[in-house]
């Protein structure tokens, strides 16, 4: 797999917090920030996975605002 060269900005306590994570880890820097990049993008698309199944749940009970939350919620409550 080809890989790209890229340039990023970080404040240097920040750094020094990757470098030292890094380093008891036996990695270099480019692996910590493959490995933390794969990460986010799996719990992302997880998370995606959980957003459209509310989003259906939602659209399924006609919830639409907070209040319409509330009472759900309450009524769950009153029902146990």
């Amino acid at each position: 797999m080809r890989s790209k060269i890229i340039n990023i900005s970080l404040p240097e306590p920040l750094l020094k917090e990757i470098d030292k994570s890094a380093s008891r880890e036996a990695r270099t820097r480019s692996d910590f920030f493959r490995q933390a990049a794969r990460n986010y993008l799996s719990s992302r698309a997880e998370l995606d996975v959980l957003y459209k199944y509310g989003r259906a749940q939602a659209k399924k009970l006609g919830v639409k605002t907070e209040a319409d939350v509330a009472k759900l919620v309450s009524e769950f409550r009153a029902g146990r």
